[in-house]
């Protein structure tokens, strides 16, 4: 079988760090079981926290990305330019179309987190297989975190958009059945990869592990803890340290330290923004939802993040 690449360690419990990502969810999972009120009581705390700590920082570094893929092609007026230019259209189109634009978001989002999980899997010769590894992880995950919180879920869909998902209300009790269907298609996914010896014995049951804790988060926690910890724990960090081993291979001396020097400018940027963002919408009330803004505004830094993500684990990482 082939192995793995060292630049892409599988998150299973043959890696240390993924060992303490899953040990730490378990306490998460536990301390939400044994003391529900408490996670509830500092759940916004933790979740913007968690999301401008860890969450926008794992993209702040995106110019050092788009460096090592374009190599001395790379010109950083050019990448800000194609960055802000996305983010422009994202907006519009979120201004004309924003269903649909929720729509993409969601979409994009499902993709990007089954992405970094399974990067490791080795599929080149069959890219729809891999899109459809990356779909289903996202899927079950974005799902379990969303429907098996369902009442906070509906509260911020429903002051988003007034009374356009109230047909779903009369589904929502074939959750279990549509959560099991998600979870037997990764189950019968992983082993196939494994029949296919796309991936070892080892980490097929670590990732039949990993759907098991997902859902114990899912289960509970809240909405906005089982998020950010999945959001910051599992996607994020998995990036960065991705990001980090690759630098690497260039610049020897690249830290975890170098990193966040990297970050803080963009990350800092981005919290002045967001905050200023914010101030001016309640001042005006342009958006009658603060749900609604800051999706907008998370998806106007994800559509370009994932396409040169993307770009950087094609040529760079993933061959």
């Amino acid at each position: 079988m082939k192995k793995p690449t060292t630049l892409i360690p599988a998150n299973t419990f043959g890696d240390l760090y993924y060992s303490y990502v899953a040990l730490g969810t378990f306490f998460i999972a536990l301390l939400g079981l044994m003391l529900p009120q408490f996670l509830q009581e500092i759940e916004v705390i933790l979740f913007v926290l968690i999301i401008f700590v860890i969450g926008i920082p794992h993209g702040a570094t995106d110019h050092l990305l788009d460096r090592y893929s374009k190599g001395k092609k790379f010109s950083y007026r050019a990448f800000l330019f194609i960055y802000i230019a996305l983010g422009t259209l994202y907006a519009v189109f979120w201004y004309f179309f924003p269903l649909l634009s929720l729509l993409l978001f969601i979409v994009i989002s499902t993709y990007h987190f089954g992405q970094s999980q399974l990067l490791y899997l080795r599929m080149p010769q069959r890219p729809w297989l891999k899109v459809a590894s990356y779909m289903l992880w996202g899927s079950y995950t974005l799902c379990c975190i969303v429907l098996l919180n369902w009442s906070e879920s509906w509260q911020i869909l429903d002051e988003i958009f007034p009374g356009l998902f109230s047909p779903l209300l009369s589904y929502i009790k074939l959750t279990p059945y549509f959560l099991g269907g998600l979870l037997v298609a990764n189950i019968s996914l992983f082993i196939l990869l494994f029949i296919r010896q796309n991936m070892s014995r080892g980490e097929l049951m670590g990732e039949l592990f990993n759907l098991v804790l997902i859902i114990g988060l899912a289960y509970y926690t809240p909405l906005l803890v089982g998020f950010a910890i999945y959001f910051g724990l599992w996607h994020s960090l998995i990036s960065v340290r991705i990001e980090i081993k690759k630098v690497r291979t260039q610049r020897p001396y690249f830290s975890v330290l170098s990193f966040a020097k990297t970050a803080l400018p963009l990350s800092a940027s981005t919290l002045v923004i967001f905050s200023f963002v914010f101030l001016v919408n309640q001042q005006w009330g342009l958006l009658q939802s603060p749900y609604l803004l800051f999706f907008i505004l998370i998806s106007i830094l994800t559509l370009p993040h994932v396409l040169f993500v993307q770009e950087f684990y094609s040529t760079k990482v993933a061959q």
